[in-house]
Order: structure tokens, then sequence, then C-alpha cells
């Protein structure tokens, strides 16, 4: 491309896409600018940490631009679940306990395991040592912490979600209405996307109960201010609880000081940690967990001290980790270990600045190559509203399951969401500039062979 267009210029990152660019002697346009941005990049020695999937029949590598819906294996992960396989062989029931050097896999005895990946889960989400804890799925972690936080009294019985919430989260509150003999149709009041959710919580008074928010919009891509949802709920009486399943990972976090009440993640997203991984949950300090009347309980929520003397009186653990049911089950647990090492070794201020350059030049190039008029973006123009996610909108006469095929001929992996978008996530742990320049060749062949 010889110039840079009018429609690419008009974007808000564009003035950052083309410093970048000055900055390493090139130019936005210039086809060398992928591999000089990939070759200046500091985190790109983490990219050889990961697997990617093989070259196609036709020797095309593989473009991953997916890491919002599973997130690529690490290379060390096969050898950390081997060596806790040789641990249970070699130790059997002393496996839990048994710790010393020299023995199979030191280091991860069983009965502390959540505390495998505990300070890089806090860091991860901006939390304080206790407010933390690795266990189940995100779902069932959702349900755990509704449980315990949606207590109703009288009118004060409302939840307040997103229109467009994640289906799991929407059963979820539709269950925990229902387990207390309330109606969803009234207990459930939904925002619409665009609308001010501040407002609608503050309208609702002290009929709110519960704010329940993805952190970042699963479908959109759009981030929300987490302290202004927070200040909105307590403003009203309620407590604020946050998905940040395509957050946690993806864009920084400060649970903690933005005062978050309860929050729960999946670690299979931008954290690396395999399909189904485990999850995590958050739950402030100012809440006293042991005295959460409407927690569900298990035998791996108590004290350490006393968790084997199978007492009929519980000793929970204060905070988070005192909603633990079962013992975790170790294999996922050193895989997440592995992953969420590697994201921690990279910092989330060094990730998220990449993100910006890469979703940058992933919009410019988007409106630089494609046809105009060819797609809509319904992800925010501001850098600043989102995290690695551009959710592209293919309105007709383009047919988007024909474009997601031609994509999938050419070795493309992204993501399909009914009934008409494509969302394309460019993850900055693995993913560099030359990735994006070839998604979007790949997707403006997959658009002219609409026409043929």
């Amino acid at each position: 491309m010889a110039s840079v267009t009018a429609s690419a210029r008009a974007l808000p990152c564009f003035a950052a896409v083309e410093a970048h660019a000055t900055s390493l002697g090139t130019t936005v346009a210039s086809p060398d600018f992928p591999a000089k941005a990939d070759a200046a990049d500091e985190l790109r020695p983490f990219r050889d940490k990961f697997l990617f999937p093989a070259a196609d029949a036709a020797g095309r590598p593989s473009v991953y631009l997916c890491g919002n819906s599973l997130g690529l294996q690490p290379a060390s992960t096969k050898q950390a679940v081997l060596a806790d396989l040789d641990r249970w062989a070699a130790l059997g029931v002393e496996g839990h306990f048994e710790d010393e050097p020299g023995k199979p896999n030191p280091g991860v005895a069983w009965w502390t395991i959540e505390d495998l990946a505990e300070a890089e889960a806090a860091r991860l989400v901006g939390a304080e040592p206790g407010e933390v804890v690795i266990m189940n799925s995100l779902t069932v972690n959702l349900h755990l912490l509704l449980g315990a936080f949606y207590r109703p009294d009288g009118a004060r019985e409302v939840i307040v979600v997103e229109d467009m919430a994640f289906p799991s989260d929407e059963y979820a509150v539709q269950s925990v209405v229902r387990h207390h003999g309330r109606d969803p149709a009234a207990c459930i009041v939904r925002v619409p996307h665009g609308a001010d959710f501040a407002a609608a919580v503050a309208e609702l008074g002290d009929r709110c109960c519960v704010v329940l928010v993805g952190a970042l919009q699963y479908y959109s891509g759009e981030w929300y201010d987490a302290k202004a949802l927070a200040d909105a709920a307590h403003g009203a009486g309620a407590v604020l609880g946050l998905d940040c399943a395509h957050a946690a990972g993806n864009v920084p976090l400060a649970l903690h000081a933005d005062g978050v009440d309860f929050a729960c993640w999946c670690s299979y997203k931008y954290l690396n940690s395999g399909p189904g991984a485990l999850a995590g949950a958050f739950v402030h300090d100012k809440h006293d967990t042991r005295a959460l009347d409407g927690a569900l309980r298990g035998w791996w929520g108590n004290e350490r001290s006393s968790r084997f003397r199978m007492a009929r009186e519980p000793e929970f653990r204060a905070g988070a980790p005192g909603l633990q049911l079962s013992n975790p089950p170790t294999l996922p647990m050193v895989a997440l270990k592995e992953a969420y090492a590697l994201h921690d070794a990279a910092t989330m201020a060094k990730l998220r600045a990449k993100s910006l350059a890469l979703t940058g030049y992933l919009e410019v190039l988007l409106a630089q190559l494609l046809p105009p008029g060819s797609h809509d973006q319904v992800t925010p123009r501001d850098p600043a509203r989102r995290g690695a996610q551009l959710s592209l909108l293919f309105a007709p006469p383009t047919d988007v399951d024909a474009v997601f095929a031609e994509l999938r001929k050419r070795n493309v992996f992204v993501d399909l969401r009914r009934p008409n978008v494509i969302r394309v996530a460019p993850a900055p742990l693995y993913n560099g500039f030359a990735d994006v320049r070839a998604f979007v060749d790949c997707l403006a062949e997959a658009l002219a062979a609409q026409k043929t």
C-alpha cells in the first residue's frame, strides 16, 4: 500500500500506530512494518514457549487469533503434567504430603496445591493475599458466589445484569433467583447495551441486591469501568460481582482497589491453562467469608490445621479459600501453574502495551485493506475501552459463514459468533504483528471470494 487511507487516519488509534512505525524507521503503510515491529518486540521470546497448530496440507502456517476462545498450549505444560503423574506413581497417597527435595515433582504437595499459583493469580486480578483462590470452573464459582451474596430481603431482590450477558451467567442468575422462591421476571433487570448502567442501578435504589456484569463484554469486546460500577452498586446498597472471563489476562484488573465485592474468571482463554481449566474466584477482604450464611460449604474450606480432624464443627479459613468445597484436581493445577507463570513473567503492563499496539495495527489494516462498507466494528473505537478482541460484524449480502469457511481454508483460527460476528483476538503473549497482517490479507481474500 502506497499511502494510508483517510478512513484509517481517522481512527483514534492511528496516531499511536503511526508513532510506533516511525520509531522503527518505517511507515504504517509499508509491508516491512510487521517484521520490524516483531523484531523489536521485547515479548517476542514468549512466542517460542507456545505450541501452534501445524501448517496445513498446502504448507500454509497457522494464523491463530483465537486466544479469546482458547489459548495455546505452553510448551512446558506436557512435562509438568507428566511430572505430577510420576509423583502419583511413585508416592501414591503420600503425594499429598511428601515434599522433600529429590522426591518426584517436589514443591507441589497436593494438600496445599491450591497455593501453587495463588501469588500469580492475585497479581493477575489486582487482589490482596487471601482474596483469591483457584478452584472449580467459572460457572460453578459463579453459582457459589451468587449463593453467598444474593440474599433477597423484602423489596431488595433485584439482580442487575447486562442484556447481552453470556448465557451461562444468565442461567446462573435465573437459578439463584428461583432457588429463593422468587420470580426471575420480577427479580432480574437487564440493562441494554450502551445504556447507562449506573443510572439504571440508581433508579432501582433499595430494590437492588446484586449487580453482575462481565468485566469485558464477551460479544462486543467492550471493557467496562469496574470502579464506576462498584460505586453505583454500593450507592444503591448493593454488591458488585464481575465475570472476568474475557478480562483476566487480557486487561489490567484492580479488583481490590476498585471495590469489587466478588468476581470469578476462567483460565483457558488468555491464560492458556487448557480446555476446561480450573477457574479463579475473588472475594474482597471487607467481606468475612466465614460469616456468609448463604455460602455452600465443603471440607477443603477448613483451616489446614483442622482439615484432617474430620470434626463435625468446621473451622473455615478466612477469605476466598474458605469457600473451597473439595480438593482441587492436581493435573489441571500444575498445567495452570505453567501458564500463569508465563503470563506473570511477561507482566500485565507489557502485555497491555503490546495489546494496544496489535489491536491498533489490526484496526488500521482493516480500514486500509478491506473494501469500504465490507464490515462494521462492534467493539469500541476508543482503545482505552477495549482489550485484545475486535468484533467484526458482517451484514448481508456478505455471507459470514462463507467468509469464516474461507478463513479456515487458509488455516486461520478466529471465532464466529451468531448471527454475523467474527471475533478476532491477537494475544500479546504469543501473537505478533505478522500474524495480524496475515489475517487481514486472508480476510480480504475471503471477502473477494464472495464476489466470484
